[in-house]
């Protein structure tokens, strides 16, 4: 033992060493699928933002009958997909793998966070986007179905047919129960339970009540908790259904909060982003008897209700022509 530090224990050094092998056999499956010639790339991927690639998508019917909560943490697992970037890093010129949350509604498509499948978010000299499912498959993403910045929420069609959907379900109210399992911070597999705690609409509501325009700004906060990490991951009722995905967090002190709502993303792999040292949190006042702490953390997610305005828009007759 050095003072003042411990050293890792052959626990931790064997978890180390796991985690580095699961990293090259995910990079040397994606490589694999590069070099085929199966992933799209960036480039594609910002085109296919601003003008998606329309297509159907059939949804699996809702639950409704409570299951225990290792049910629904067994479900969340099942049907989890990491999606992000695979991509050759323009600081140290190697190829890297940043993967945040998603979750599967169909067999063939996953639903994340707009803001995971940014490409202006990664430096990268070259990059290509693919999903990666509950048992280590890494995926193409084969297309870009529908999106919303505002929304915070996109919709990928991903290679094969044998996804373990979940249902989506937009019969929620505050009380009910909330559930999300996620990476907060590169800590693999979180589990954790919470309630929902209010709607509330962004920036004042706007649009037509109903349209894609107006569910862009709607948010639904939950006292589950997340951190940097667990952005797109899916947020659960208590019968295995999707109510929401992680959207943003928010820390609250006394003088309000303290400083814009972030977008819980990580750097890549195991390594969480670093927080934005441009912009600290204000140092508080003489007269904050708190000294700054943060008293509560908002989390919000975007609920599955813009979710199936965006499945309901791929499903009419005009946008399966398109296909």
């Amino acid at each position: 033992m050095t003072r003042g530090r411990l050293n890792a224990s052959p626990l931790t050094r064997f978890a180390r060493k796991l985690a580095s092998a699961a990293t090259r056999v995910l990079l040397d499956q994606a490589e694999r699928l590069r070099a085929d010639g199966l992933l799209l790339q960036a480039e594609a991927i910002t085109a296919q933002l601003e003008t998606p690639v329309a297509g159907p998508v059939q949804l699996v019917n809702a639950q409704s009958s409570p299951l225990p909560a290792r049910e629904v943490a067994a479900r969340a697992r099942a049907s989890g997909v990491h999606v992000g970037w695979y991509y050759l890093c323009s600081s140290c010129n190697r190829w890297h793998a940043k993967l945040l949350g998603g979750y599967a509604i169909a067999r063939d498509a996953v639903v994340t966070a707009h803001h995971c499948v940014d490409p202006e978010k990664t430096p990268m000299r070259e990059g290509y986007l693919i999903a990666v499912d509950s048992s280590g498959k890494v995926r193409p993403v084969t297309a870009l179905l529908a999106g919303s910045k505002d929304m915070d929420a996109v919709i990928l069609r991903v290679g094969g047919s044998d996804l373990k959907p979940l249902a989506l379900n937009d019969n929620v109210a505050p009380g009910d129960a909330a559930y999300c399992l996620s990476d907060p911070l590169g800590q693999n597999g979180y589990f954790s339970q919470g309630i929902v705690n209010r709607f509330l609409w962004l920036h004042g509501r706007k649009g037509v009540p109903g349209s894609l325009e107006e569910l862009g700004f709607l948010r639904m906060n939950v006292s589950t908790e997340w951190a940097p990490g667990s952005s797109g991951a899916a947020v659960l009722d208590e019968c295995g259904n999707v109510i929401g995905h992680v959207a943003t967090i928010l820390p609250l002190t006394e003088k309000g909060h303290s400083a814009p709502a972030k977008a819980p993303e990580s750097k890549s792999g195991n390594e969480p982003e670093k927080s934005d040292s441009k912009n600290p949190a204000p140092k508080p006042s003489p007269q904050d008897r708190f000294n700054g702490a943060v008293l509560i953390t908002l989390h919000a997610a975007t609920p599955a209700r813009g979710v199936l305005a965006l499945v309901r828009s791929l499903n009419t007759p005009a946008a399966s022509e398109v296909r």
